[in-house]
């Protein structure tokens, strides 16, 4: 075995991967909606003085506008809120342990005593994030712990990863190299069998 490592999905887990993915949407986001706030304080002010009083429209424009820079700033809990109940509905919440051998990650959920098992031909991606680890594979997400390697450790893990995608990808570009070849050597048999008969 290669690495161990032991990981319960949390909303603190969701809430790091999250805020860290979309930190530059967020930043967007929160530029404009200040804008947006100081513009209707702006307009509220300049009605007020203008027609001598507020109108029930400048508070409207004026809270959708606070409603919407408190959404950005809080985008990550309810983005990870929402990944939890849909944990939860999938039975993927509860301690999981991962284990990785040269060839195949085996994913154990320990409260349910079940395991699968996962070739890694199919690892695709590695993401590092401060405390998590993200790894693409089999077509899906899954994650680890950082501070639970119990055999291995994060750094070693991520150049490992990084390597083995590389791997997978230059095997895959020699495979489709061969079937090219072999499609290519099929046409040409075609074709020579084509001209024999014509000459015949």
């Amino acid at each position: 075995m290669l690495f161990k490592n032991k990981i319960e999905y949390t909303k603190g887990m969701f809430v790091e991967i999250y805020g860290t993915e979309i930190k530059k949407v967020r930043l967007v986001l929160r530029i404009i909606t200040g804008i947006a706030v100081v513009a209707a304080i702006a307009f509220m002010i300049y009605g007020a003085a203008a027609r001598g009083f507020i109108m029930p429209g400048d508070f409207f424009n004026l809270g959708i506008s606070i409603l919407m820079a408190l959404l950005c700033t809080f985008l990550p809990n309810l983005m990870a809120r929402s990944q939890m109940k849909k944990c939860k509905k999938k039975g993927l919440l509860g301690e999981r342990t991962l284990r990785f051998t040269e060839h195949v990650l085996t994913m154990t959920y320990e409260k349910e005593g079940r395991s699968t098992d996962i070739p890694l031909e199919q690892l695709a991606k590695v993401t590092e994030f401060d405390n998590y680890i993200r790894i693409t594979i089999g077509g899906r997400s899954t994650f680890l712990d950082k501070k639970r390697f119990e055999i291995g450790e994060a750094a070693a893990f991520v150049t490992w990863a990084e390597d083995k995608i590389a791997e997978n990808a230059e095997k895959e570009e020699e495979a489709l190299a061969l079937e090219e070849a072999a499609e290519s050597l099929a046409l040409e048999e075609g074709e020579a069998k084509t001209e024999e008969s014509d000459e015949n």
